[in-house]
């Protein structure tokens, strides 16, 4: 099973511009939350028809009344780069122009197949999610929201898993460390606002789970733009053994 990812996608494309599809996704996404929460603040924060939250409208509220365009667009291109995204994050760990680990356990090749697959079912899910809306096909589109986070779910802790040498490891890549650490903290802290928001609003506490709805998508788009740190071209720079000192005790 050896270089069962590289053998796949060997000769793509060029790896050096794939830290364009993280940044897009990451800052697509940050500026259609903000133009949906912007435009609410400034038209006096109306309440909708089938508006659950009666302090804080979810996303899905806003979205299916104002700007419904905008928010078409927003998850369309963020569905898109997404997908580019998780595709670059595990591509440059395995092309020899990159980081060239083309014989890397099989199991993390493997890992790297399954969180692209998880990616494009997130992406797909993204885009239907915002044409089908909460106001007009409600069953529908709780169905998707549902398909988006739990394809987000499995590719943030499959990506994480096949990475986590780069955090714990002996041999690490210059500059790489940092990035990889920064991005599982996100990880973890999407993980507890995602559990707080589904608990606080199953026992009725909508005015917290709507403000930690938005702060969980916030973190989202941070989360997305933290991968150009993977997929940066670093010319000349090659793996790094770390000092004894600093490997595991436990391997």
């Amino acid at each position: 099973m050896a270089r069962i990812w590289y053998r796949t996608f060997q000769n793509s494309f060029s790896v050096h511009r794939l830290w364009l599809f993280p940044l897009l996704a990451g800052s697509c996404w940050f500026l259609t939350l903000t133009v949906l929460l912007v435009r609410w603040l400034a038209v006096g924060r109306p309440q909708y028809p089938e508006q659950v939250n009666p302090y804080v409208p979810f996303i899905s509220d806003i979205a299916a009344h104002q700007f419904k365009p905008v928010f078409i667009v927003g998850c369309a291109i963020t569905g898109i780069t997404f997908l580019g995204t998780v595709f670059s994050v595990h591509h440059v760990r395995y092309s020899p122009k990159f980081y060239g680990l083309v014989d890397d356990a099989p199991w993390r090749q493997t890992t790297s197949l399954v969180a692209l697959v998880a990616g494009l079912a997130a992406g797909i899910s993204l885009i239907f999610l915002s044409i089908f809306d909460t106001d007009d096909a409600h069953v529908r589109h709780r169905y998707l929201l549902m398909g988006t986070f739990g394809g987000l779910f499995v590719s943030a802790v499959t990506t994480t898993a096949v990475w986590w040498d780069q955090i714990w490891g002996p041999t690490v890549f210059v500059g790489l460390r940092r990035w990889c650490l920064f991005n599982t903290v996100l990880v973890l802290f999407q993980f507890g606002c995602g559990l707080a928001f589904v608990i606080l609003e199953y026992s009725g506490d909508f005015k917290s789970s709507g403000i930690l709805e938005w702060c969980l998508t916030y973190l989202g788009s941070l989360w997305l733009t933290s991968f150009v740190g993977y997929a940066m071209f670093r010319k000349g720079e090659e793996a790094r053994i770390e000092s004894a000192e600093r490997q595991p005790l436990l391997v």
